[in-house]
């Protein structure tokens, strides 16, 4: 193989020391674009943004690459510019250059995060009498301070316009309120509360805050907002977490009952999602990504594509059984399917030699459930 064109770029700020090198190669006429990225000075993931095609195409696909590269931020080493030794502070480096005057503000507060929950942990949190537990929403985080107007921010505390009329029905909350839930096609669960009519109440346990919702708050709320409901104790946890995954939703919720509200991500208040998984056939590398799809009769049915999960060895091995003509069958994992049947966060787990692109069936792809579970 011949390189025919080649670029190296580098970002740097605060934590960040990256690196994304990307070359045109040629081999017997058809031309492939290879690339490389991580954190300068480890070693790099490698794969191929496009797997033998024209010279014109290739060319197209490099500078999409590179163009992109550059609009995050990334400098191309050369010319007397290089990485430094050491990444320069935040707002003074890369991501700055890039994004100046192009951040929204922040005005609200940031939202406590879910940390995820291992398997193997899952047992121990349905026990422990320190935990409770609710659904795990699919919906859009929102926090909504209420004041004359209803100012709705997103989990990192800025401006968001995604509620829409969901937040109608906290209209008559009192002044001085600040609350968290999520927006669920066209209603609105509140899961938590900050401030109460002008208090702070981050500072008290969990279950004291979801007291304040239910008894003070929730006669207020109009329309197609509602309290998200919790579980307590071993039996109804386990109960609610049969009940969720019976119906296909996305996960359970468990949030320590004593634990103030601290935004970001922490070990008081965890998420488990129930992952499902699929025997999906590959069709071609569209860009350092990979085309899925299963039969629905005869006819092949694209169900997204995947990323997340491959290796720098899969990703050669899929590429070379791609550019021989095949069609590999491999198993990813994946939350659900959307309701056009397209696989949400699907996960590569590995290719299955011992399966057959027939037995790839559309009907193994579930949704999720929405409703939610009393």
């Amino acid at each position: 193989m011949a390189a025919i064109k080649s670029v190296k770029l580098f970002f740097q700020e605060g934590n960040s020391d990256k690196v994304y090198n990307a070359t045109i190669v040629e081999d017997r006429g058809a031309y492939t674009v290879q690339v490389e990225w991580g954190r300068r000075g480890s070693k790099l993931s490698e794969g191929n943004k496009c797997v033998r095609v024209t010279r014109a195409a290739a060319e197209r696909e490099f500078d999409k690459c590179v163009r992109e590269k550059r609009g995050k931020g990334y400098e191309e080493i050369g010319g007397g510019k290089a990485p430094a030794a050491v990444a320069p502070p935040v707002g003074q480096g890369s991501g700055s250059k890039a994004g100046a005057g192009t951040r929204r503000a922040k005005v609200g507060h940031a939202a406590q995060l879910l940390t995820a929950l291992d398997d193997d942990e899952l047992d121990r949190f349905l026990a422990d009498e320190t935990m409770v537990a609710q659904q795990k929403l699919d919906g859009v985080r929102v926090l909504v301070t209420v004041g004359n107007t209803l100012v709705a921010t997103n989990r990192d505390g800025q401006p968001t316009q995604m509620a829409g009329a969901a937040l109608s029905g906290l209209s008559y909350l009192p002044q001085g309120t600040i609350v968290d839930g999520e927006v669920l096609g066209s209603a609105f669960w509140l899961f938590d509360v900050l401030q109460l009519a002008g208090t702070d109440v981050r500072g008290q346990g969990y279950l004291d805050r979801w007291q304040l919702l239910d008894e003070e708050l929730e006669p207020a709320l109009t329309g197609d907002a509602h309290i998200l409901p919790v579980a307590r104790g071993g039996k109804r946890k386990r109960t609610l977490h049969d009940k969720l995954r019976a119906s296909g939703a996305e996960g359970i919720v468990f949030k320590h009952r004593d634990a103030p509200y601290a935004s970001g991500r922490g070990a008081t208040q965890r998420k488990y999602k129930f992952i499902k998984s699929a025997d999906v056939i590959i069709l071609e590398n569209v860009g350092n990504a990979y085309k899925m799809a299963v039969y629905d009769g005869r006819t092949l049915f694209e169900c997204g594509n995947v990323f997340a999960g491959t290796t720098n060895a899969s990703r050669k091995d899929l590429d070379a059984r791609l550019s021989r003509g095949e069609k590999p069958v491999c198993e990813v994992r994946y939350l659900y399917a959307t309701d056009n049947h397209q696989l949400f966060q699907p996960v590569f787990v590995s290719v299955r030699e011992d399966k057959i692109a027939k037995a790839c069936l559309r009907a193994q792809l579930i949704q999720a459930g929405r409703d939610v579970i009393a």
